[in-house]
């Protein structure tokens, strides 16, 4: 097939939208790519913390913190810091993509509350952890185990530079993603 000047032209101006497209949603706002989270049915933010302890450092309240343009709080007790943080775009936008790229339903337990180790990247607003994948919790064996390690490769593809889960220490029960 002999290709004309008005094809190529097609096939460059297609290109190029998809380009815009994939381009537009990197250079949205930290509050617009929240208020996308906060939107989407098959991403669920926790309002209490896993110890038991409720605060205005949840992981709704950080996203709904984020959204409206604040920065997220962090929790006062045990380990954590107290005060608040920025939250990391390429963290957002990965929660944001798991869902609507890669079709994962998943259960945000914590960003940047919570009580972790010391110098934990929650704390600078760089990590979140999930408790639940596809409808399973996060476990050492059956499918929650297999939801896990998927949303973990997930996670790396988006430029998580630590993800610890099932067969790490401290993580049998959650997912950890670090950017």
């Amino acid at each position: 097939m002999k290709r004309t000047p008005l094809m190529i032209s097609a096939v460059m101006a297609s290109s190029l939208a998809v380009m815009a497209s994939a381009t537009a949603a990197e250079a949205a706002s930290r509050p617009a790519i929240a208020k996308s989270i906060l939107n989407h049915r098959g991403i669920s933010l926790a309002t209490t913390h896993d110890s038991g302890r409720s605060d205005k450092a949840n992981a709704k309240q950080n996203i709904k913190d984020t959204a409206a343009g604040r920065k997220a709080k962090r929790s006062h007790y045990g380990t954590a810091p107290g005060g608040s943080v920025t939250l990391n775009k390429n963290m957002l936008n990965a929660m944001l993509k798991l869902n609507t790229a890669k079709r994962f339903t998943f259960k945000v337990t914590e960003v940047a509350g919570g009580s972790h180790s010391r110098g934990s990247k929650h704390y600078a607003g760089r990590a979140f952890d999930v408790g639940t994948v596809n409808g399973k919790r996060v476990s050492t064996s059956g499918p929650g185990r297999d939801n896990a390690r998927k949303f973990m490769r997930a996670c790396r593809s988006y430029g998580a530079v630590l993800v610890l889960g099932p067969g790490d220490s401290g993580h049998s029960t959650h997912v950890h993603c670090q950017w």
